[in-house]
């Protein structure tokens, strides 16, 4: 532990080594070495670990779940759910919280019914379960069945007050047409309780910003929005245009049209990527073309994302024969992930920085460009809150930053890949959603087919905060939506104007 304060990763790994050689059979010392290990990038050391103790002592549940838990972490779920299963096997105590997680995996998965089972028995076990009632919630709602999520929300809330995720989900699942609505009310209450953790804040202010958003109260709509950044960022952490631009430089200059060459493909399998910024339109254009019968909703799939950590960076320094492994190992994962023999749809944004690699894995490859006007599109990232990494999120010009990043690398996939990608515009897509749909399916070979318009009535589970939109006919009102917060954006419609008239192409 002196080491470990001291920052001697080093010297604590070999004294926590030395004791796991003494005391084989102690589970403590093998769980601190194990949590170094993996705080090191030594993930499956850390597993070996385990695996060790437990083959001398099986019946320590507690470092069992720990090593499922592990598992997950680093990617390994389908030896996760074992492990899982083996707790249960076992009898551990709080069976509900070892259900929970394995609907977590299958959930990642994409087996939305064994999902629904694990947090079934995990509500036979205790009704009354809150993890397991929040994601049946999140589940319910996900599928499009507001009446039942709401009425789970609502369950939560009569236990937990003070709960910040059924409350958000709440204000963001319903249209708020007065100020002083029971939720927002029940809201600020919340937040005036000191002790409040930070991110459950972060996700209020957030919510308080959409309920004034729906009440056309836009300058304290904005005012929330601002609050919850200035926390956002705190958790996230700043953005480096300096970094973000030495990265798209890297990869502009590493990924040419010779190192193209050097990558062999593995498949010819036409797969599809939607990439783009986030908050682009990309839910919509997946929803829509999973309506096709020869198309599946992939979802988020971060396949790419937790290979190459740190992503994107990693992509630059792997030779060739890792890079076809990693090629060959998505394909696995979709086989495995996904049954029925349709195409899936990997709707996972920042694939954006791997076009040029994916290209030449999968040379019928297709991919679609979501794109939208540009104020709007850092707007909606400003309302939304998003994961860590995404910390350009959290100032409006930093948005703008990264979205004039993005278009700089996407001009280089365009020259290197052009008759891959096909840029689908948001606003178009509304505007004439047969027409721009028509041309998607002809650009992926796919004859038309009428239900691809019926996508708000499908079954498909939404998990993203577009959730309730993509579940309308056609929701236009994102459209033109900075015109309402014009006053607060002008620096950055100054900031992008500059830029982009610079910018060749434009």
């Amino acid at each position: 532990m002196i080491c470990l304060q001291g920052g001697r990763p080093d010297e604590a790994q070999l004294h926590l080594q030395q004791l796991v050689d003494a005391y084989p059979g102690e589970a403590i010392y093998t769980e601190r070495l194990a949590t170094l290990l993996e705080r090191r990038g030594h993930g499956d050391e850390a597993v070996a670990c385990y695996r060790r103790l437990l083959a001398a002592r099986p019946g320590l549940n507690n470092s069992r779940y720990n090593l499922a838990r592990l598992l997950k972490r680093i990617g390994r779920s389908e030896e996760a759910l074992q492990e899982y299963q083996a707790c249960l096997a076992r009898n551990i105590a709080r069976p509900e919280e070892v259900h929970n997680n394995i609907s977590v995996i299958h959930t990642a998965r994409q087996r939305h019914e064994l999902a629904l089972a694990a947090l079934q028995a995990a509500l036979a076990h205790n009704p009354e379960y809150i993890p397991a009632l929040y994601n049946l919630a999140q589940l319910r709602e996900e599928q499009g069945d507001w009446a039942e999520a709401l009425r789970l929300f609502n369950r939560i809330l009569q236990r937990e007050p003070r709960h910040a995720g059924a409350l958000a989900h709440i204000a963001y699942g319903e249209r708020i047409t007065d100020p002083v609505a029971p939720v927002v009310r029940q809201i600020k209450r919340v937040l005036r309780n000191q002790d409040l953790a930070a991110i459950d804040r972060e996700e209020l202010l957030y919510a308080l910003g959409k309920a004034h958003d729906d009440c056309r109260h836009y300058d304290r709509a904005f005012d929330y929005y601002r609050q919850a950044n200035l926390l956002s960022r705190q958790r996230a952490g700043s953005y480096s245009r300096e970094r973000q631009e030495q990265l798209v430089d890297q990869l502009i200059g590493h990924c040419d049209r010779h190192w193209l060459q050097t990558i062999p493909p593995v498949s010819e399998q036409p797969l599809v990527f939607i990439c783009g910024m986030f908050r682009s339109g990309s839910t919509l254009l997946e929803q829509i073309l999973a309506g096709h019968s020869a198309l599946a909703a992939g979802g988020e799939i971060d396949f790419f994302q937790r290979e190459l950590a740190p992503f994107p960076r990693t992509l630059t320094t792997l030779a060739a024969p890792s890079l076809v492994a990693l090629g060959c190992r998505y394909l696995d994962y979709l086989a495995e992930a996904f049954h029925g023999g349709t195409r899936i749809i990997n709707k996972r944004p920042d694939n954006f920085f791997c076009i040029g690699l994916l290209h030449a894995l999968y040379p019928n490859a297709r991919f679609l460009i979501s794109s939208r006007e540009p104020l709007d599109n850092c707007l909606s990232l400003f309302f939304q809150p998003m994961e860590a990494a995404q910390a350009q999120a959290n100032d409006l010009l930093d948005a703008g930053h990264y979205y004039l990043q993005y278009r700089r690398l996407m001009l280089h996939w365009q020259q290197l890949a052009g008759n891959a990608l096909l840029e689908v515009g948001y606003e178009k897509l509304v505007a004439g959603v047969r027409q721009v749909t028509g041309e998607v399916l002809d650009f992926l070979d796919l004859d038309w087919e009428e239900q691809c318009l019926d996508f708000h009535r499908a079954g498909n589970r939404v998990r993203t905060a577009s959730a309730h939109q993509v579940r309308q006919a056609l929701y236009q009102g994102s459209s033109g939506r900075w015109q309402h917060y014009e006053q607060h954006l002008q620096p950055l419609r100054e900031y992008l104007q500059g830029a982009l008239a610079s910018q060749p192409g434009s």
